[in-house]
């Protein structure tokens, strides 16, 4: 019985632990983010925008690179795919949609791999 509580509190708690990993969807600054690049910094900073970013692409790019902080300085919306840096790429992949000239920050430590152009289908990117 005991076990059975124990195992019940643990569904929460992972879950809680997925969803803090999730991107905001609070507005970003675009810092050094040249306009047409989308951009993703390897550390957070605040208000200091000299700390270059770890990627800068104006085109889809795959790959991977340290991220805490992310901005779309293009027109276009992006999908961006992610994983969780203390996995060491063994764990789940993450895709969210980033708005054009939008950007937040990740709860903890991600590697981006993957950037590539929103095809619109229609659906709303948050």
């Amino acid at each position: 019985m005991r076990f059975r509580a124990i195992a019940l509190a643990a569904i929460p708690a992972a879950f809680l632990g997925v969803m803090a990993s999730a991107p905001s969807a609070s507005a970003w600054a675009p810092g050094n983010c040249q306009a047409g690049t989308f951009c993703v910094w390897p550390e957070w900073w605040y208000g200091d925008t000299d700390v270059p970013p770890s990627l800068a692409t104006d085109r889809e790019w795959s790959g991977s690179v340290p991220g805490n902080i992310f901005y779309n300085n293009t027109s276009r919306d992006v999908t961006m795919t992610y994983v969780v840096a203390g996995d060491e790429g063994q764990g789940p992949a993450y895709t969210t949609c980033v708005n054009s000239h939008q950007g937040s920050y990740f709860t903890m430590p991600m590697h981006v791999t993957d950037v590539a152009w929103r095809e619109d289908d229609g659906t709303p990117c948050w």
